[in-house]
């Protein structure tokens, strides 16, 4: 089986803002969430698999079910497995404010907090929302990465994201090793031109800002649910196209897709090889410049 080390509950595809970025294209007229009793259930699949460590509630913005993600994170932490919340901080209209909804999810289990924060989301929300809920993470002790999605445009780089927090203590994956006793990772990457992304500027994109060329390290090792339960080879916008789903944990075991998957040569090359290889395998007419992996397996596999 793939070491598939993490599981991605996309508990709703709604969100209280509409980023331009967005490939999955969430938004508050988005309705679709997962079914708490449902996302149980995909947890006790994931304990299933020897490998998997983590479990991640993402969206859509799941702060927006705050009753049901304590719920979540409590019963996955209970079964032993790590947890991750991704949030683009609208909640932290201060840091005590901050401190208590985080609070909650501490009591809960929660081991990280993955914070989204750039220009495309502080069009929406104040940047001293993410500095509430930054502070607020610290003292309450949780692990912080910070992610960060740019333009050619951007002004709101992961540099000046880590300058405006104050901290020296925020390692730039990227930048060197980390060093001991860091505050937060900070994660910078292109935008991918899909879903909302994709009515974006050509001139706005981040060209080689990331690797094209190597395997993936995430297909069918980084793998999502949707609200539906269909399964995800992924949670990058490669994995949202409908021919790349791997089946539907409502019907199947998520150990058996993911089983089967391994099986299918797509699959197997983006692992060892990479999407760069596949492209010269398949005959795929690659263009100049793409921003990163993720952007050119979107495009090899939307032409499949």
């Amino acid at each position: 089986m793939a070491d598939t080390f993490r599981v991605g509950l996309i508990l709703t595809e709604r969100c209280n803002i509409e980023c331009a970025h967005c490939w999955l294209e969430s938004g508050p007229q988005r309705r679709s969430s997962m079914d708490p009793e449902d996302a149980r259930g995909y947890i006790d699949q994931a304990l299933e698999i020897p490998t998997l460590d983590w479990v991640s509630f993402t969206g859509g913005e799941p702060f927006l079910m705050p009753e049901t993600l304590a719920s979540l994170v409590s019963y996955a932490s209970g079964s032993g497995l790590r947890t991750e919340c991704v949030t683009n901080c609208f909640w932290a209209e201060t840091e005590a404010k901050a401190g208590e909804k985080l609070g909650t999810l501490v009591d809960a289990g929660l081991d990280v907090i993955n914070i989204s924060s750039d220009d495309f989301h502080q069009r929406h929300i104040p940047f001293e929302r993410v500095k509430n809920a930054y502070e607020a993470a610290k003292k309450l002790g949780l692990k912080i990465v910070i992610m960060t999605a740019s333009a050619a445009s951007s002004e709101l780089r992961i540099r000046e994201i880590a300058r405006r927090l104050g901290e020296k203590d925020i390692h730039i994956v990227g930048d060197g090793e980390p060093r001991t006793n860091l505050s937060a990772l900070a994660v910078e990457t292109g935008f991918i031109p899909v879903g909302r992304g994709g009515q974006l500027p050509e001139e706005e994109w981040l060209v080689d800002h990331g690797p094209v060329k190597g395997p993936c390290r995430d297909v069918l090792r980084d793998v999502g649910i949707s609200p539906t339960g269909r399964v995800l080879p992924c949670c990058s916008a490669a994995g949202h196209l409908q021919q790349a789903s791997l089946g539907n944990a409502k019907e199947e075991r998520l150990s058996a897709l993911i089983e089967r998957a391994e099986e299918n040569a797509v699959y197997r090359t983006l692992s060892t090889v990479g999407p760069f290889e596949l492209a010269e395998r398949t005959g795929f007419q690659k263009r100049q410049g793409y921003i990163n992996r993720c952007h050119l397996c979107y495009e090899i596999l939307r032409s499949a």
